[in-house]
């Protein structure tokens, strides 16, 4: 029962993932499906996330070149709550049951969010 829960809990994080390119989502597919416990899945996301912490840092960078005047700052600040943020966001998803699940939730709510604020920064100047 606990696997089955645990897969159901990765399609969902899987659907969350709506920000990753198909190549990224079809490795990250790939891996869920062959996934066979909590640890294989937080490998999964941690690999995934990996790979959107590359994409949001080349992404940051852009944004921050386009940037003038105050508003480079003010980006450099954002950002740096945002991090902060999202590493206590998804600490809190991470610790909701007490159970393996939460490393799972929490693994995920990084992968998640990192795409996400990737996106909103490659938006920042465009396509």
């Amino acid at each position: 029962m606990m696997i089955r829960s645990s897969l159901a809990t990765g399609a969902v994080l899987l659907a969350l993932c709506g920000h990753a390119s198909a190549a990224d989502n079809a490795a990250l597919e790939k891996c869920m499906d062959s996934a066979t416990t909590t640890f294989d899945m937080v490998t999964c996301n941690t690999k995934a996330a990996k790979v959107q912490d590359e994409r949001l840092n080349r992404a940051y960078k852009t944004a921050l070149a386009a940037q003038e005047g105050p508003r480079k700052q003010q980006l450099q600040d954002v950002q740096r709550l945002w991090i902060k943020y999202r590493d206590a966001n998804c600490a809190f998803a991470g610790s909701a049951t007490g159970g393996s699940i939460d490393r799972v939730n929490g693994s995920g709510c990084v992968l998640d969010m990192t795409q996400t604020r990737a996106q909103e920064l490659e938006d920042l100047v465009g396509p």
